[in-house]
């Protein structure tokens, strides 16, 4: 029913859409023989030039936790070299999923091979109130190769007990590519984090290590997809997550 609901939010933006995303995850626990998955369907219509408007819906399943959100987009693109993008999702009762959370983006294409971008972040669990900004730079001075350093530093406030802790993340992905036909990627991320993003109400920190590789094909100009593969290593929880994404958009 929950599934149904977000479909029926999410179903006046599709009829006027100008691009049409949906991003399928399945989790496997390897340890714990359990496995959950993740729905998103994102819908995106242009304005004019400079904006376009959205809307997003999840649903998610794992442990037995039926977790959703609903919310918007609107991006702004000024000129060719600045994109700007607020986001806001919300949920109801989420035990893994965020109830509340916050994105505001800005990315600059310098025209020189160097692009930098920064996310800024609020996200509100249950339990667990994060702050987070991540700042990274997309390289591109060998042509056919995108070299993408990544940086993220964040604050984790429990209500449970009550204190705060600092939070991070940092990581390198290394993309070829040939325009408009194939992309391949391999990651690798290390870090700190909040556990109820990871297994539900729990006031802790967590050390994670994930390393993958993506493959993107375009069928056409307009329609491509991205199927992901990473391995995340939880030695705190004694358990390790194995992740299939699959990422198809479309344009029209």
């Amino acid at each position: 029913m929950r599934w149904i609901a977000l479909l029926i939010f999410i179903a006046p933006n599709l009829l006027f859409a100008h691009e049409i995303q949906s991003i399928s995850q399945h989790i496997n626990l390897r340890r714990q023989n359990q496995s959950g998955w993740q729905q998103d369907v994102i819908a995106r219509i242009k304005a004019n030039r400079k904006f376009d408007v959205g809307a997003q819906a999840t649903y998610f399943d794992r442990f037995n936790i039926f977790d959703n959100r609903v919310g918007g987009l609107v991006t702004y693109r000024p000129s060719d070299l600045w994109t700007f993008e607020a986001r806001y999702l919300q949920g109801k009762g989420n035990e893994i999923l965020p109830e509340k959370e916050t994105i505001l983006s800005a990315y600059h294409a310098t025209g020189v091979g160097i692009s930098p971008y920064l996310y800024y972040k609020d996200t509100r669990y249950s339990v667990t109130h994060l702050h987070s900004v991540n700042l990274g730079v997309e390289i591109e001075k060998i042509y056919g190769f995108i070299i993408i350093p990544s940086f993220t530093l964040g604050r984790a406030t429990f209500k449970s007990p009550g204190e705060t802790k600092d939070v991070h993340n940092y990581g390198l992905r290394v993309t070829y590519y040939k325009e408009n036909r194939f992309g391949i990627s391999l990651f690798s991320y290390a870090g700190k984090e909040a556990s109820q993003g990871v297994i539900g109400r729990s006031s802790i920190l967590v050390n994670t290590l994930t390393g993958g590789a993506a493959f993107t094909w375009y069928f056409t100009d307009d329609f491509k997809s991205e199927l992901t593969f990473d391995h995340t290593d939880y030695d705190e929880l004694k358990t390790e997550f194995h992740t299939t994404t699959l990422n198809l958009s479309w344009m029209f």
